[in-house]
């Protein structure tokens, strides 16, 4: 490795279930989660556990260590973690698979980093259009698409006029299906004038037209949901629409905007038009499942704009366009934990067969099984170092290995060992740096105030 400038990575599973037996020992030892907590619980009871256990060992006696009394200020350890195979031989003449995963030695003098990458889970990019929960009262002008403030939300639609909105959806999921970006100008016609003067019309009627246009689009219904607010502020689904995209609570018929009756317009009042991404891609199951297979993370993007006949959004002060959430990228996704595993794997020769029954017989579908593909993980990560003091080729004088342990969510025991470890070595990274994600805060769909 001394002749690539990154870390190995070494992957380790340790979801596994609390263990609590009634007298723990070393060889029926005890867990938080995934951790091993039994001292001189040993490598090889490890390996009869199943699939999810690790813990830190003694180098030359592959024991449980015990934090309170280390064997030295900066004694090396061993991460070792129970193996993913259920069987310990696939043929009379290869064995071996049931033999737990170890990393090299790890001077604690040598760590340069301990830190955990918490779960976070995707969120949807959110649009206003006009007066919405979202676009009543926000307080980032920033996010006011085409540089419009909140005292623009409101607009006045005359009779006799079309207008027009352009939408325009961005990211991965469009340009696999398109091979390009998705470009949709909305138009909404409000009627024949009554008399020789244009007069307002209810705004509601707009936005149920320019909604109707996103959900009957080959270009759009697929990647982005509407919800319209009528000028009393009530949300009206799309027809057909079950749950709402916020709080998941269940949607009538009579909530559909095809039971909207117009009251006529109110003066002072103005309809508004939410607009959720909505993708989900498409995957296949874990019997067929294969490593090349592609899976979406990437989110849509959505930017809107009220346009004159030309498409030109500049030339005149439209509808305000405000952005409540420009969608939020998840991470830990099981279908990464899937795939590093199976890296991991192969760099030990247990290879992931593409041919289904070769990967039943060597036991590649334990892999899948151990990894919920729709579940979110937690990850510790330490980076460390072993020195070379004979370098003849003078690229680099130490080789850097990453350890990376999947886990179901922070382990207290594991962290403060960790803690203690690093603390005796005087090494200066003993507090844990957890990286989060900060979720948007989007306002329910209920009626504005």
């Amino acid at each position: 490795m001394a002749y690539f400038n990154h870390a190995f990575t070494k992957v380790f599973l340790g979801t596994g279930t609390t263990l609590n037996p009634p007298v723990p020992s070393v060889t029926n030892p005890a867990s938080t989660a995934g951790y091993i907590t039994t001292n001189g619980t040993t490598t090889a009871t490890l390996a009869t556990l199943g699939p999810g256990y690790f813990s830190l060992f003694n180098k030359d006696t592959y024991e449980k260590v015990n934090f309170s009394s280390l064997p030295g200020p900066c004694c090396p350890l061993v991460l070792a973690s129970s193996s993913l195979y259920q069987k310990d031989k696939i043929s009379p003449y290869i064995g071996g698979y049931q033999e737990t995963n170890k990393s090299k030695y790890i001077n604690p003098k040598y760590i340069h980093q301990f830190y955990y990458v918490d779960t976070c889970t995707p969120q949807q990019a959110v649009v206003s259009v006009g007066n919405t929960p979202g676009t009543n009262g926000p307080t980032n002008p920033d996010q006011y698409q085409g540089g419009t403030t909140a005292a623009t939300c409101c607009f006045e639609f005359l009779c006799g006029e079309t207008y027009y909105l352009r939408l325009d959806l961005k990211g991965s999921p469009l340009l696999r299906f398109l091979n390009h970006n998705s470009y949709h100008t909305l138009s909404a016609y409000t009627g024949c004038c009554t008399g020789p003067t244009p007069t307002p019309v209810d705004s509601t009627l707009v936005m149920i037209s320019w909604a109707n246009e996103i959900i009957t689009s080959e270009y759009t219904k697929s990647f982005v949901l509407p919800v319209v607010f009528d000028e009393a502020g009530v949300a009206w689904y799309a027809p057909g629409t079950t749950v709402d995209p916020i709080s998941g609570l269940p949607v009538t018929p009579a909530q559909w905007w095809s039971a909207y009756v117009s009251p006529g317009h109110v003066v002072g009042e103005c309809a508004g038009l939410r607009l959720f991404g909505a993708y989900v891609e498409t995957k296949f199951g874990n019997c067929s499942f294969q490593i090349t297979d592609f899976f979406e993370k990437e989110l849509v993007r959505i930017y809107a704009s009220m346009v004159d006949y030309n498409g030109d959004p500049c030339v005149f002060s439209g509808i305000c366009v405000y952005t409540e959430c420009y969608g939020l990228q998840g991470m830990g996704f099981g279908e990464q934990v899937l795939r590093d595993l199976i890296l991991s794997e192969s760099y030990l020769q247990n290879y992931f067969h593409t041919d289904i029954r070769i990967r039943e017989i060597t036991q590649g579908s334990d892999i899948i099984a151990n990894v919920n593909r729709n579940a979110l993980y937690g990850r510790y990560f330490i980076l460390h170092s072993v020195p070379r003091y004979n370098n003849p080729t003078g690229v680099f004088d130490n080789d850097q290995y990453m350890l990376e342990i999947i886990v179901n969510g922070q382990i207290a025991p594991f962290e403060a060992n960790m803690s203690t470890w690093l603390t005796s070595c005087g090494n200066g990274c003993t507090a844990l740096e957890v990286k989060t994600c900060e979720p948007c805060e989007v306002v329910p769909n209920e009626p504005l105030t």
